[in-house]
């Protein structure tokens, strides 16, 4: 599966990172780095996250650290939202 990352989603993840980072940089990149391992692993299997009944039908999300993340299932295609 290939995963894609929208631009709101990159751009949510940098200022929740320089948020983290006013208090500590080490902490930012710390997080940073387990974002972006989970994330890596979505592609793997992506059917063990929840499904939102709320949105739509192929919205799925993880809980990472104190983050929700939502992502598309589309064929052969993650999208990060």
């Amino acid at each position: 599966m290939i995963l894609e990352k929208s631009d709101r989603f990159k751009d949510e993840l940098e200022r929740i990172v320089d948020y983290i980072a006013l208090d500590s940089v080490a902490r930012a990149l710390a997080f940073f780095d387990a974002i972006i391992v989970k994330i890596n692993a979505i592609p793997d299997n992506p059917y063990i996250y929840r499904k939102r009944s709320s949105l739509q039908a192929s919205t799925l999300f993880a809980s990472i650290s104190n983050i929700v993340l939502y992502f598309l299932l589309k064929m052969a295609m993650l999208m990060m939202l």
